[in-house]
């Protein structure tokens, strides 16, 4: 397999890992788990951040199911080369907010869990640089004087 020759072990092995932790996260929160559905009641005395939190986000099903797919695709994506720096850069995304919501709501030690995650998204990410210079830097440009066909 192409997949394991052209790229150094430790990327491979940060992809799989990190697809891995993504893969469940978001098979969690599309089979319904994970937020607070249903019937509850909270008050300001009774009611702490991590809790406010999955309440909020459970309060709208669809919600719930929609932040899973924005997990489980892209870690899929992340299992494949062509796809990889797509699948990272999302997770990037996802994994930042992640992190920034644990942090701000105190949540407990799975907010260093959850950086450590993000740390890895941009590692990954940092990798792909070529393709990321390619990306911005655009098309090559035509020298002055020649003729393009």
């Amino acid at each position: 397999m192409t997949w394991f020759k052209n790229q150094p072990k430790a990327i491979l092995l940060l992809r799989i890992v990190v697809s891995a932790i993504f893969l469940a996260y978001g098979s969690v929160k599309l089979s319904g788990g994970q937020y607070y559905y249903g019937d509850w009641t909270m008050d300001k005395e009774t009611a702490n951040g991590p809790s406010l939190v999955w309440a909020f986000y459970g309060y709208s099903p669809i919600y719930g199911r929609i932040t899973g797919l924005f997990e489980f695709i892209p870690a899929i994506m992340l299992l494949f080369r062509r796809t990889s720096l797509v699948g990272a850069a999302a997770l990037f995304a996802v994994s930042l907010n992640i992190t920034l919501m644990d942090f701000a709501f105190g949540f407990p030690s799975v907010k260093y869990f959850i950086l450590g995650c993000t740390v890895a998204c941009t590692v990954l990410i940092l990798h792909e640089k070529d393709k990321l210079t390619a990306l911005f830097a655009g098309a090559p440009r035509e020298r002055e004087g020649q003729v393009s066909n």
